[in-house]
């Protein structure tokens, strides 16, 4: 697998729906308040929040360890290699940087993707130790107008399951009926690559948990993609020339048409 070609680019936008309420804590007080949401300038008067495009990486990616992972006791395969998937597929997507350190099925599975040749003496084993990811998600602004709600919390005591003495702390959540802006990049993704992240996206695409303090009945979420846009190499140049994307049907997009279940 040769990322350092041309192979296609796809671009995925619309918005995240919040349909309880939602909360990303800045980890700085404001305000006298322990946890407020995060914002752009770090004043939650401007309203200026986001969600940081990492947290949804990071939502996606566990989705697909999860998935993946050889304790549920059935395989995805790659109809078209007959592969069987692991965690390392996840790795090929999003990136890593310590392959070393990773369990050897999935180390050789990401090397044998990357065609890492030992018999090549020029071919270093170092070389393929860390890679950038093929996803890229973009800081999620709130295109609603709306004020921050506060809340109130206590901390328990792990050990005893009492309300610890003196531990009550603010944070504050964007009410339901807020929306997000959303927009993904992919670039040189095979076409199992992009089944997997089509599986990572289902639960948010049918309403999932998202954010923090879920334990508090808050973070339910819905995904609603509004436009695909991909360029591949039938179109490249009207994409370089003018910047112009081919588009697909949504629902078509999201069937599952290179992975089985076994």
């Amino acid at each position: 697998m040769d990322f350092s070609i041309f192979k296609n680019k796809y671009r995925i936008s619309g918005n995240l729906e919040v349909l309880t309420a939602l909360h990303i804590g800045s980890g700085v007080e404001e305000n006298g308040m322990d946890a407020p949401f995060i914002t752009v300038d770090g004043n939650s008067k401007n309203k200026n929040f986001y969600i940081p495009g990492s947290s949804f990486r990071g939502y996606l990616s566990t989705k697909l360890e999860r998935l993946l992972a050889k304790e549920n006791g059935f395989k995805f395969v790659d109809k078209e290699t007959k592969e069987e998937l692991n965690e390392a597929d996840v790795k090929l997507i999003f990136g890593y940087t310590n392959l070393q350190k990773e369990d050897s099925s999935v180390k050789e599975r990401v090397l044998k993707k990357l065609s890492y040749n030992s018999e090549n003496k020029d071919d270093k084993e170092e070389n393929y130790y860390s890679m950038a990811g093929r996803i890229h998600i973009s800081d999620m602004l709130i295109n609603t107008d709306v004020d921050s709600i506060k809340r109130d919390g206590i901390k328990i005591d792990r050990e005893t399951g009492a309300t610890e003495t003196g531990a009550k702390f603010d944070y504050n959540v964007i009410p339901l009926g807020a929306y997000f802006k959303f927009e993904m990049e992919l670039d040189n993704v095979e076409g199992y690559q992009l089944d997997l992240i089509k599986l990572a996206l289902k639960d948010i695409l049918e309403e999932d948990l998202f954010g923090g303090k879920l334990s508090r009945g808050i973070g339910k979420c819905k995904l609603n993609i509004e436009k695909i846009e991909f360029v591949d190499k039938t179109n490249i140049q009207d994409y370089l020339f003018k910047k112009s994307m081919k588009t697909k049907d949504v629902k078509e997009f999201l069937e599952i048409t290179n992975l089985e279940l076994k």
